[in-house]
């Protein structure tokens, strides 16, 4: 549970504390207030990724050389300084010099506006959506997705200085080398899409018993098969000099109706599907009582009907902070950023 959370030149903040309470927290604030940039920070301090940007050089305030985000939990204190080229941590005032050792170590799950990207975005969005996840539910998926990443690199690297007469003994080698890595993330992606599923089709049924989803994994390259399509595809590599197959090519997809939801589900619907994948998140989460659960603006276009269903995660031990422009709760506590910051 988050204690408290202090940022400096993050955002539109040069400096802010606040202190949550161990249950339920409604950050209250017109929009351009920073409330979205509270969560952002939180959410940071999980995976080292905003769920917003993609340059970490966006997080730091104008005219300033970095951002710092200090979070205090009930077991840790977390400290992330943002540079333009690095980003230095600490837990517990101790130095940690791999991100792999830091990551997840507090973990978050955040509902956003962004979430409709999960149904209408880029497969990009979606194998990041199952690579935050995951790396969250067991450090042995974030070893080999690191280890992946890297060899990959490696590969591509290789690839822009070989011709076609060279010798491909050592090539070779790092195929075999990508292939077993990436066979441990293809099944491990299995596993969760299909646990994940389960959950899904129940949430999504709560909100609309009549339509039905499913998920489908969709790997770029079938299990213990990456070696060979590697090898085959040299040439094509060559030409392109980058990978062409494997699981940073994956993809999963939403159907709706036995139907692709891209292209068939209404903007109604896209938002139901995205809410329900999140929702059946938190359910993988169940045991962990230490995820805490991000909501921004996910309610304020919701009937009350369906408004409900998400308040039911309201009943459950774990620690909420969601956003809004005006809070509708009484016995919350609530903090007023527009008031806050004057």
């Amino acid at each position: 549970m988050i204690e408290y959370l202090e940022i400096k030149n993050f955002r539109n903040f040069e400096q802010q504390k606040i202190t949550f309470s161990s249950s339920m927290t409604f950050l209250e604030g017109l929009n351009g207030s920073g409330k979205t940039s509270i969560l952002e920070a939180i959410y940071f301090v999980s995976l080292l990724k905003s769920f917003r940007a993609s340059d970490d050089k966006l997080l730091i305030n104008n005219n300033k050389s970095f951002a710092k985000i200090v979070l205090k939990t009930g077991d840790n204190l977390f400290e992330v300084v943002i540079s333009d080229s690095s980003k230095h941590l600490k837990i517990n005032n101790k130095v940690i010099t791999k991100m792999s050792d830091f990551i997840s170590r507090f973990k978050a799950i955040v509902f956003s506006p962004n979430d409709l990207k999960l149904v209408q975005g880029l497969p990009g969005f979606r194998r990041h959506f199952m690579d935050v996840t995951m790396v969250q539910l067991t450090k042995k998926y974030l070893d080999n997705l690191t280890v992946y990443r890297k060899v990959l690199k490696e590969r591509n690297a290789l690839l822009k200085h070989l011709k076609p007469k060279d010798d491909l003994t050592f090539l070779k080698i790092i195929n075999k080398r990508l292939a077993l890595e990436a066979d441990q993330i293809i099944e491990g992606r299995m596993l969760f899409i299909k646990k994940l599923n389960k959950s899904f089709i129940e949430r999504f049924k709560s909100f609309n018993p009549k339509d039905r989803v499913n998920l489908i994994y969709q790997p770029n390259s079938p299990l213990n098969s990456l070696e060979m399509i590697l090898n085959e595809r040299f040439e094509r590599d060559l030409v392109t000099q980058s990978t062409s197959a494997g699981p940073h090519r994956d993809d999963f997809l939403i159907e709706f109706n036995r139907k692709p939801a891209k292209e068939f589900a209404s903007q109604g619907q896209t938002r139901l599907i995205a809410i329900a994948l999140k929702l059946a998140l938190v359910d993988l989460f169940e045991r962990d009582q230490d995820v805490v659960i991000l909501l921004d603006d996910v309610l304020s276009e919701l009937d009350d009907d369906k408004k409900h269903e998400i308040e039911k995660l309201f009943t459950m031990k774990k620690q909420i902070i969601l956003t809004g422009t005006k809070s509708e709760y009484k016995n919350v506590k609530t903090i007023n950023l527009d008031r806050k910051r004057n």
